[in-house]
This record gives structure tokens, C-alpha cells and sequence, in this order.
């Protein structure tokens, strides 16, 4: 049942108000501004009924301090006046209030009013929710079109993308820039003989050690399959060469259970400083070319780029 406040110091106002609305709304009563912005506060009605002089703080007062309080500011407010002269009714939208009804009280205007604007709250209410979940439709179909489903790293579009703006940066600023292709060693064959749920297991674990021992400003993605791309921003070829070799240490040091098995994964990385010359793809080759030169010599190993 909605709930109604009524705001007047008038005994008989409040009775008559009272006995019309309280079959259909839950009715709350204050006899001055101070008592309906702490009821108000309190309850949080759906309607307020606002007489415009009332002892302390008036109507429109009350009403611009229930618009200031994020609690109370969408609650609409219908003001009670004796007053219909058009100053007093500006002044009251001026407040704040949607709405005014004059004294004496017409039973059919009062329900049709309250009605109207318990519509008008719900409906708008409605379109707010509706828009929560739209802005949240929106953050998920952004995070998809970023992330990779499996492992929570940057997808390969999302990277490319990065990656043209740490060139940029790089170009602009005169800053070291380094890439790596890795690759997880005898990934086929993992999957062979344990099944895709396992293969599926050594990506998730790779991909979080990968994350856990990169610095804050580097950026790793699923390149596609077993293989990730990683990059290095302002470090040349040395720098990323040690960042390499930890997450290929820390990927040896670890294992994958699954079935009651401990499995130990390694992978095999190539490392390239970027040359701007040479353009994204090519860089990205180079690193890949490495990263093959390293499972030629018995793989789990960090090979640099010539």
C-alpha cells in the first residue's frame, strides 16, 4: 500500500485528509515542517501533502530541505494552500513541489491529483530501473568485447589496440617498448590425455600466473589457443627479458591438480624490443619467431628476438 504524509498543523485538515485517503494509502500525519522532514526521512512516503503555513519551518522550506536530502529529494510533493494567487503558486514549484491543491479540499481533485502523481513516481521509478540495468547490459557487453571468457585476460583485439596506443607513446616520448609471444609447452598434449576440462585449467592457472607476476603497467592477453601476448611498456629488450624469465619460473614452480594428479606446466617465451620502423606486426613476429626458436632448442626457456 502506498504511503502518504501529510504535513499540516490544522486538526480538522488532517482528519478530513485522513478519512479520504486512508482506505486506499498508508497514512502518516506531522504537525510542523521539523516533525515531516524527520518522518519523512524515516518512513520515506511515496506522496507528501504539504500545507504551505505551518509553524517553525513552512511548506516551502520543508519542502526545499526534502529535495536537498538524497533520502527524501524524489519523493513528490503536493502543496496545501488556501492560497491561490499566482506568486504563492510559482513560489511553491520554485520549492520544489509538483503539485498544489487548493483549500477547501475537493474529494474527487484530491484523489485524482494523488493518483496522478503516484503514477508519475512509479513510472519514473520504472525507467530508472530500466536504465540501471541497460547501463549494466552496456558494462558486461563492453567487458566481453575486452576480455577473454576463459582465462580474464584482455582478449587479442583489446591488445592490439593498447598496443597502438603504447607505440604511440612510446614514439612520442622516446621510451623503451617490449613484446613477448608465450606459448604453454605440450599443450596438445595435455589435452590428449586429460581431456579439454584439464586443458581448459592450464590455461586459467597460466594466465593468472602470468597476471600475478607482471608489474601493474603491463598488459597480457589470450592470443589464441595456448599462446599469450604480453607487453612491456617504457622497457627495452634487458628489462623485459627479466620480467620473461619470472613468470616462466613461477609457471615451472607450479602445479595443476586435476583428478587427483599434480601436473607440471612450463612455457617456452620470446621477447622482441619494438622496433617503430617495423610496424605492430611485424614486432609481433619477431617475438613469435623467438618464442619458436626456444621450443626448437627443448622449449621452457625465454629466447630473445635478433
Amino acid at each position: 500500500m502506498p504511503k502518504i504524509l501529510i504535513a499540516d498543523d490544522e486538526s480538522t485538515n488532517v482528519l478530513y485528509l485522513g478519512e479520504l485517503l486512508k482506505r486506499d494509502y498508508e497514512v502518516f500525519v506531522a504537525k510542523d515542517g521539523k516533525t515531516a522532514l524527520e518522518l519523512a526521512a524515516s518512513v520515506i512516503p511515496d506522496l507528501v501533502l504539504m500545507d504551505v503555513m505551518m509553524p517553525g519551518i513552512d511548506g516551502y522550506q520543508a519542502c526545499i530541505e526534502l529535495k536537498r536530502n538524497p533520502l527524501t529529494a524524489d519523493i513528490p510533493v503536493i502543496f496545501i494552500t488556501a492560497r491561490s494567487d499566482a506568486d504563492d503558486v510559482v513560489r511553491g514549484f520554485d520549492a520544489g513541489g509538483e503539485d498544489y491543491i487548493t483549500k477547501p479540499f475537493n474529494p474527487q481533485e484530491l484523489h485524482a491529483r494523488v493518483r496522478t502523481h503516484l503514477e508519475l513516481k512509479q513510472a519514473r521509478e520504472r525507467l530508472e530501473e530500466m536504465n540501471r540495468r541497460l547501463a549494466s547490459a552496456l558494462e558486461q557487453m563492453e567487458t566481453m568485447a575486452r576480455v577473454d571468457p576463459l582465462t580474464g585476460l584482455a582478449n587479442r583485439r583489446y591488445l592490439l589496440d593498447r598496443l597502438q596506443q603504447e607505440t604511440a607513446r612510446s614514439l612520442r616520448h622516446g621510451t623503451g617498448l617490449s613484446v613477448a609471444m608465450v606459448d604453454i609447452d605440450d599443450f596438445k598434449m595435455i589435452n590428449d590425455t586429460h581431456g579439454h576440462v584439464c586443458g581448459d585449467l592450464v590455461l586459467k592457472q597460466t594466465a593468472a600466473i602470468i597476471t600475478e607476476s607482471m608489474r601493474k603497467e603491463d598488459m597480457a592477453s589470450r592470443w589464441g589457443g595456448e599462446e599469450f601476448l604480453l607487453v612491456f611498456p617504457e622497457t627495452p629488450l634487458p628489462g623485459a627479458a627479466v620480467i620473461a624469465e619470472k613468470i616462466r619460473a613461477a609457471v615451472e614452480a607450479s602445479e595443476v591438480r586435476y583428478d587427483g594428479m599434480a601436473l607440471t606446466i612450463t612455457i617456452t617465451v620470446g621477447v622482441a624490443q619494438y622496433r617503430h620502423e617495423a610496424g605492430i606486426d611485424e614486432n609481433i613476429r619477431r617475438a613469435d619467431d623467438a618464442m619458436y626458436r626456444g621450443k626448437r632448442e627443448n622449449k621452457n626457456r625465454v629466447i630473445l628476438a635478433e
